[in-house]
């Protein structure tokens, strides 16, 4: 009795400490297959869906049997028989995982409203680079664009050059380190500002960016405006995409096969000559890209199969692994953290 005591006090954690971790990553890989699905089907021109897990419980049972045998031994003799004692226990789990569909008016108003611009400079203050923030969430800074033709379906003509964007952004990445920029939120106001700091190793970038920027360069400080039709020179005027825009802008950039080129069931971007448009070359191109292969890779970061092809990001694309990781925190801060009513799919996993 001691000895059954002691196994079901210890069943409990040990059982907990083995599930968890690959619960834990079943969901994070369902999740993260789940948007370069999404993307990829934007790619195609076909709608998105997401489903979101709402719970997992599982069922863990440890069950003992036991029981006496007995055996004749083939003799007239009673006593000659074999008592044999028999024991056995049986340990399993039974699984059960929730499913909800993302869906409704408030959940499409959070995939169409544009990145709000606090969230935009709360991510660049926690870590996460300018070209990588302001590379996929802004689409227009005063007169300097990213590409707005890319946050819709793939454009049929090549958009306008971008290489001042890009400028701007490497600037901002130069003098970062010195924390030369700097943005608030005035509180009284309710006014973002932005303040330069002087500083004499980086007076050629700081003028720079504010020649670009087409800004006052005897001020120090400038409003943020999240209005595009407010342009002076003491305003940095910003337009930020929406996380749909996010993913249209990104799936611009997977690797589609030739004959589904040339069956039309993906558009081709061309320039001016009839060439086909490098997205690879634009901001959010440098930073992303999808593969494709005809077989399932055998060391892909993330792999989905679709239209019998095998779509993928190369396990050594740290570029775009971070990328990811920055769309689906987007995805968690602009869509993730509401609450929307919508019919759950229960499925017990065997």
């Amino acid at each position: 009795m001691n000895f059954l005591l002691a196994s079901c006090n210890s069943f409990g954690p040990d059982s907990l400490k083995g599930s968890h971790p690959l619960y834990n990553e079943a969901i994070n890989d369902s999740m993260n297959e789940q948007f370069m699905l999404n993307l990829v089907r934007l790619h195609y021109f076909e709608p998105t869906f997401f489903l979101d897990v709402t719970n997992v419980a599982a069922t863990m049972k440890l069950d003992f049997n036991g029981g006496l045998d007995q055996t004749a031994l083939g003799v007239t003799d009673s006593a000659s028989d074999l008592i044999k004692f028999t024991a056995g226990s049986e340990y399993y789990t039974q699984p059960t995982i929730s499913f909800a569909p993302l869906q409704g008016d408030a959940f499409v108003r959070s995939l169409l409203m544009p990145i709000s611009l606090e969230s935009i400079f709360e991510l660049t203050n926690s870590g996460w680079s300018a070209r990588r923030t302001f590379g996929l969430c802004v689409e227009r800074i005063n007169e300097l664009e990213n590409v707005p033709t890319a946050s819709g379906p793939m454009p049929q003509t090549a958009p306008n050059s971008t290489d001042k964007f890009q400028r701007l952004m490497d600037l901002v990445e130069m003098v970062r380190s010195a924390h030369i920029i700097i943005w608030n939120y005035e509180e009284k106001t309710k006014q973002a500002i932005i303040h330069v700091r002087h500083h004499t190793r980086y007076e050629k970038e700081i003028a720079e960016i504010k020649q670009l920027l087409d800004l006052d360069p005897n001020r120090d400080s400038y409003i943020v405006s999240g209005n595009a039709s407010i342009r002076n020179r003491e305003t940095i005027s910003i337009d930020s995409r929406s996380l749909m825009s996010i993913m249209f802008y990104l799936s611009h950039n997977v690797d589609s096969p030739p004959e589904h080129q040339q069956t039309g069931l993906v558009r081709v971007t061309k320039d001016v000559s009839n060439t086909p448009f490098e997205w690879s070359q634009t901001p959010a191109g440098k930073i992303f890209r999808i593969h494709q292969s005809d077989w399932r890779p055998r060391n892909g970061f993330l792999a989905i199969p679709y239209l019998d092809h095998w779509y993928y990001i190369e396990p050594n694309d740290l570029e775009s692994k971070a990328t990811f990781m920055l769309l689906t925190q987007l995805f968690r801060l602009q869509a993730g953290a509401s609450k929307f009513p919508a019919p759950v799919l229960t499925v017990p996993v065997r």
